[in-house]
């Protein structure tokens, strides 16, 4: 019992830090910077990642343990890029649509968007289950770097590429994708795995209590987004937090089945790139 309430109490410590350190540097002159050339907040990135990385290094934790390994990558990597396709479900029946439904995203429509999760969260541990080992992964890593050159080469067919389309395809790989997932399914969910252990199996996947919690933080984070009383805006993006505690649920399953971050990494990085590099192109037209 003390074990588990020193993992949790580590946890909810470093998530509160990380939260009020944010919550500072987003009325800083800088962010303003980082954002109008940038598109994106690389010292607000680095504090996401540095915090657990730091607590990790003082307490000298395994790595592999917080799935910072690349074994068996070549299958990883696999799971990965499925995971990427799965995602175009909640994004396309999910956020494009809820706005055509009338319904706030980060409200009531995140309550559709979840569902839509769900289903993606469903057909994910499907496909999980029926994975086979991979011997060569050229064909993967082709696609994937076809699909983070396209918004660019996008935009520059289109004379409208510029530093924060090409920062946005790095930012959000790099930190809303592997950062994320460092923080949340790698940190988060592996801290709360040595306490609680994985007594639990479903569907070939062997979790526990860490995979919960570390959702459910992932969704709180998501609604403290918009929670930034010192620029004006005080409101808690509730259906985003519903809708980002089923997804955190699908990218933790992933990190259960495979032991490492790479397919969640590539799960959550790759359409995020994409995607948000894609809307920034279009804002400017």
């Amino acid at each position: 019992m003390k074990d588990k309430a020193l993992a949790l109490l580590e946890v909810v410590l470093v998530f509160a830090v990380m939260q009020f350190l944010l919550a500072r540097w987003s009325s800083t002159a800088i962010l303003q910077w980082e954002k109008q050339h940038l598109g994106w907040s690389y010292v607000g990135a680095t504090l996401m990642v540095g915090i657990p990385a730091l607590v990790m290094w003082l307490a000298r934790r395994n790595r592999a343990e917080y799935g910072l390994s690349l074994a068996n990558w070549r299958t990883n990597l696999d799971i990965g890029m499925k995971g990427y396709l799965v995602a175009f479900i909640p994004y396309v029946f999910g956020w494009l649509i809820a706005p055509d439904l009338g319904l706030d995203p980060l409200r009531l429509g995140g309550v559709w968007i979840a569902l839509t999760e769900a289903i993606a969260l469903a057909l994910m541990v499907w496909m999980m289950s029926r994975q086979r080992p991979v011997q060569s992964a050229r064909k993967n890593v082709i696609i994937a770097g076809l699909c983070l050159c396209f918004p660019i080469a996008f935009a520059l067919a289109m004379g409208r590429l510029n530093a924060v389309i090409v920062s946005t395809v790095f930012w959000q790989l790099v930190f809303s994708g592997f950062g994320e997932e460092f923080l949340w399914r790698g940190y988060v969910q592996s801290r709360l795995n040595q306490a609680f252990g994985r007594p639990w199996r479903l569907f070939g996947i062997q979790f526990g209590a860490g995979l919960i919690i570390a959702s459910l933080l992932f969704g709180a984070q998501h609604a403290l987004n918009t929670f930034k009383p010192a620029i004006g805006f005080s409101s808690l993006a509730w259906g985003w937090a519903l809708s980002s505690f089923v997804a955190g649920l699908m990218l933790g399953a992933m990190r259960e089945k495979t032991g490492t971050l790479l397919a969640p990494g590539i799960a959550h990085g790759l359409p995020d790139a994409v995607g948000e590099a894609l809307t920034k192109m279009i804002d400017l037209l």
